[in-house]
């Protein structure tokens, strides 16, 4: 073995005879060593080894800057992400000094968990992107200059990031031209509930329905308009509204059919990552932010997969009514052999 700078190298040896004499050649394995530097590559080059989404398959991760961010590719029109579950906090990455800086606890292993709950009810995955670093060291729904605070490993943090939701988001448009986008946090108000994010403030949820018309083209969900039949108000908190299917399936939410506009209580009504990726400006992705209450939804193990069944149902549902998508029909015709 060649021992160099602490890499073991194999060797083999090639007798040639050459009339009275025998010369022996030494040949390192080529593939071996290709191996070997490639290893290194993935070491030395910033952020780590990139693979394109296509050279990865559905359900299995791909990571960036030192695996403080990963990507799990989907394969269905579904992205989640969460920005605010890590737990890494690197002494190299100076602490933020502004801002918010609470962790949405256990929301990392609850897009795990919704995930594998859309799995098992479809037969393929969702795009789920996740940041590992907590959040005193970035805020991955906010802008760079803010979430960053200038610091240079901070900013590739949140470029790796937004660069998995790019990723998705073009592998989303390539298969389906058309899709559901879902950031995923966690409060702590009082109130046992899903709140829902549509970038409508919470007094404007209180409005008539004719003027909460009005407010669609500001609305993260605005594209639904050229595939849904139904209204605007229908699909903010009517009873095929997000609330309304995830209410049906026990869980409640504002706004919903129970639960219109949150009152007097504190509510989020989207961040930085909704109207960035949701169909706001435009475009056939649509989407909204779920804050999660802590208790019966992400305290325990039992409670983030049962939500987990509920939410992977509720999504189902609303992409059909909504999107014209059925994910559950392409599960059985891909079993059928068709």
């Amino acid at each position: 073995m060649n021992r160099r700078r602490g890499l073991m190298i194999p060797e083999f040896k090639v007798t040639v005879s050459a009339r009275d004499s025998e010369r022996r050649a030494v040949f390192p394995s080529v593939a071996r060593v290709c191996g070997v530097l490639l290893l290194w590559m993935a070491i030395l080059v910033p952020g780590g080894w990139f693979l394109d989404a296509e050279d990865v398959a559905p359900g299995r991760s791909r990571f960036c800057e030192q695996r403080r961010v990963e990507y799990i590719v989907g394969n269905l029109p579904v992205i989640l992400s969460a920005p605010h579950g890590g737990g890494l906090a690197p002494s190299t990455i100076p602490d933020r000094k502004r801002g918010t800086l609470v962790t949405d606890a256990f929301t990392d292993r609850l897009a795990r968990e919704i995930a594998r709950a859309f799995y098992k009810q479809t037969g393929r995955f969702p795009h789920v992107i996740i940041c590992h670093l907590k959040r005193t060291k970035v805020d991955c729904n906010r802008s760079l200059e803010e979430a960053t605070e200038g610091d240079p490993a901070a900013q590739r943090v949140w470029n790796g990031f937004h660069g998995f939701i790019d990723d998705a988001r073009k592998a989303v448009l390539k298969a389906e031209g058309r899709g559901l986008y879902i950031d995923l946090h966690g409060h702590g108000h009082p109130e046992a509930r899903l709140e829902l994010g549509y970038l409508i403030k919470s007094a404007e949820l209180a409005l008539n329905a004719k003027k909460l018309e009005s407010l669609e083209a500001r609305s993260s969900i605005r594209g639904l308009s050229s595939r849904s039949q139904t209204s605007f108000v229908e699909r903010l908190r009517g009873r095929s509204s997000f609330g309304g299917l995830i209410q049906r399936l026990g869980y409640a939410a504002v706004p919903s059919p129970k639960f219109p506009h949150p009152g007097k209580a504190k509510y989020f009504r989207g961040g930085y990552n909704t109207a960035r990726y949701g169909s706001r400006d435009g475009g056939a992705i649509s989407g909204f932010q779920v804050e999660c209450h802590r208790k019966g939804v992400r305290d325990t193990a039992a409670n983030r997969k049962r939500f987990a069944q509920a939410f992977a149902a509720a999504v189902n549902e609303y992409l059909r009514i909504h999107c014209a998508l059925d994910i559950r029909k392409k599960r059985r015709e891909a079993g059928s052999g068709r």
